[in-house]
């Protein structure tokens, strides 16, 4: 009985890393694709200053884009919303998700570590 509950402790985790991988690997391939499209879109919202990396979320077929920028320094890190209007790409929301300065304290899935910075 032992035996069949480590099994399934070791398999649910196995499960959760797996899931986790993925969305991580997700994540890296819309950024490379759509790393173009998103570099300077950040520059839309005057709040921000330069980001040093960001990392594509979500890339909908319909014209909508999720994009995680992590400013200079790792200062801050805030997702941004876009939505694909007249062949550009328009912000439609911001969200600061975690500040060194302590304006905001969330974390962002699937990069719970940034908050850390």
């Amino acid at each position: 009985m032992k035996t069949k509950i480590k099994y399934l402790i070791i398999g649910f985790v196995l499960c959760l890393i797996l899931i986790y991988t993925i969305s991580l690997v997700k994540c890296e391939v819309l950024t490379h694709m759509h790393y173009d499209e998103f570099k300077n879109e950040y520059k839309q919202n005057t709040m921000l200053g330069d980001m040093e990396f960001f990392k594509v979320l979500e890339y909908e077929t319909c014209g909508v884009a999720k994009v995680y920028y992590v400013s200079e320094g790792k200062k801050g890190g805030n997702v941004l919303t876009f939505a694909y209007e007249d062949g550009i790409w328009k912000e439609v929301s911001w969200n600061a998700i975690w500040s060194k300065s302590g304006g905001a304290d969330n974390v962002i899935y699937p990069y719970l570590w940034h908050w850390i910075y």
